[in-house]
């Protein structure tokens, strides 16, 4: 007699809860009266796919390609859910960085889980650059620094040459180093 066996749904309780969160935060934004048109809610697709994809990117196939457009999808479904119900235009203008901040964040995250540290230094070195951007343009969105953008690049671009070749030495101690 053989046995069946039977694959079962592993991370459910996350899914569900994700699911849970979802729809408990679409009926108060409808219970409070910041959404009024159920047409706003156009985003929640995008915003289900990309959580779905990065759901079956991180628990099951580890495909670098199901995360980044997953959190492109979730990111973009959010802010446009963001912008239909609770923001205008102008809080949007001063707060964008932050979805930086979190692709970012969600990438080294991610980029943290891989066991070839080519492959790790592959994700977190751009999460990294990312997460470092979106604080500079949060400076700048939030009014923190007094001066107009185009005045500090151009002022501070030399700093990326200074991080390249940082950049570059590390990588050859690190290579000389692991030569026999």
């Amino acid at each position: 007699m053989t046995k069946l066996k039977v694959t079962r749904f592993p991370d459910k309780m996350l899914v569900f809860g994700f699911l849970f969160v979802l729809a408990g935060a679409l009926l108060l934004l409808h219970t409070t009266g910041f959404l009024t048109a159920y047409r706003a809610l156009w985003p929640v697709l995008p915003l289900v796919v990309g959580l779905g994809m990065l759901y079956v990117g991180f628990a099951h196939t580890g495909q670098d390609g199901y995360v980044f457009l997953g959190m492109f999808l979730a990111l973009g479904g959010t802010v446009y859910l963001l912008l239909n119900t609770v923001l205008s235009a102008v809080a949007l203008y001063r707060i964008w960085p932050l979805f930086m901040t979190v692709a970012g964040i969600s990438l080294f995250v991610y980029g943290h889980t891989k066991k070839d540290p080519a492959a790790r230094a592959s994700l977190q070195i751009p999460a990294s650059t990312i997460a470092i951007l979106s604080f500079v343009f949060l400076s700048f969105s939030m009014d923190i620094v007094e001066t107009d953008f185009y005045r500090f690049v151009w002022n501070w671009w030399p700093v990326i040459l200074v991080v390249f070749g940082v950049a570059l030495i590390i990588v050859h101690f690190g290579r000389r180093r692991q030569l026999p």
